[in-house]
């Protein structure tokens, strides 16, 4: 099928259905034509079916046998009420019990603690912020095929690799998730370069310039948290931030994020509020803990709508918000791009061949 060789992955029945959902419910947003001709039918109908009334004799409203049969065909889940009249012309309505059975019925299939762990944290707000943000090699936002592959495959539980053996001696599936909680793994050091570059960035165009690693904040183990805002942030105090990006799938948090969406972010965030709880009585600390699938921590979601809204009111531009989210989204996929590329077997180049 075409989607297979745009993404270059093999799409298991399952992962062809999570994929016809929307960005917000998970999926890729690639509609499946089977799954919108009736939704599409019947919200066409409904919104002409004034006009159509207007024209007809009263002796042939509701007769049309079409429309009968595609409301009792509608729900996947069987018969059910109708929506309300004043909504049956939004296409979006009639869509909402197909999506609903979809979801349900991939949540109720998930064979690994894996499967059940992704599927409950890719539904989280702004976990799909990377899908829409505008892919320009200018502002930066592009994705290359390969990251782009990954990225979707990790999404929707493709496989991403064939199975082999990390250099750092542990076995890879071809899920690839061993490489986001790799050690040795190079990426986890260039996602943290980049979120934190994002988030100092998104500070000066609010008008708080930022510095990294600032010296007199350290702790007692040497390490200092990622930036410091250099004037007042709230209360008259500046603010600093550490970033920290937990794996949805390792083991230690496993247990919790096949349960509860956000587990792993939470517990990083608290970890990081102990380790720098010397720091509150001098500044605001603010832990900025997102996980490898996407989800958003608390505190970091707030921090980054409160520099969006700062942002907004300097250049008065009203999707600032929406663009800082797309980027440190985009931050964190290309980092488990890179990390699971990094569990890949080091080879060597032909380098004599094109240096002749």
């Amino acid at each position: 099928m075409s989607m297979e060789g745009i993404l270059n992955c093999s799409l298991s029945p399952q992962s062809w259905l999570h994929s016809s959902l929307p960005v917000s419910e998970g999926g890729l947003g690639v509609r499946h034509a089977v799954d919108v001709a009736i939704p599409c039918f019947l919200a066409s109908a409904y919104s002409a079916l004034p006009l159509v009334e207007r024209l007809l004799p009263p002796y042939l409203h509701g007769t049309d046998t079409a429309q009968q049969e595609g409301e009792q065909r509608w729900n996947p889940m069987g018969p059910a009420e109708l929506p309300p009249l004043d909504v049956r012309g939004i296409q979006a309505t009639w869509e909402k019990p197909q999506q609903e059975a979809a979801i349900n019925h991939l949540k109720n299939g998930a064979p690994t603690p894996e499967d059940k762990a992704r599927l409950l944290a890719i539904g989280q707000p702004h976990v799909g912020a990377w899908l829409n943000a505008i892919p320009s090699p200018q502002l930066g936002t592009l994705l290359p095929n390969e990251t782009f592959r990954v990225a979707c495959a990790l999404r929707l539980g493709c496989d991403v690799c064939h199975p082999h053996k990390c250099p750092c001696g542990a076995e890879v599936t071809s899920k690839g998730y061993h490489g986001l909680k790799c050690k040795r793994s190079a990426g986890r050091y260039s996602r943290h370069t980049a979120a934190n570059d994002v988030i100092s960035r998104a500070l000066r165009s609010a008008g708080a310039p930022a510095i990294k690693e600032p010296p007199g904040c350290s702790r007692q183990d040497g390490k200092r948290p990622d930036g410091l805002v250099l004037i007042p942030w709230a209360r008259g105090r500046p603010m600093v931030w550490d970033f920290t990006c937990s794996d949805t799938f390792a083991p230690s948090y496993l247990p919790q994020t096949r349960i509860h969406p956000g587990a792993a972010a939470e517990k990083a965030e608290d970890a990081k509020n102990k380790k720098c709880e010397f720091l509150q009585d001098r500044f605001l600390f603010v832990p900025v803990a997102i996980e490898t699938i996407g989800v958003w921590g608390k505190e970091v979601l707030s921090l980054i709508k409160e520099i969006g809204s700062r942002i907004t009111i300097v250049t008065e531009e009203k999707r600032a918000t929406a663009f800082l989210l797309q980027r440190m989204s985009i931050a964190v996929q290309r980092g488990n791009v890179a990390a699971i590329l990094g569990s890949l077997p080091a080879g060597r180049e032909l380098d004599e061949i094109f240096l002749l």
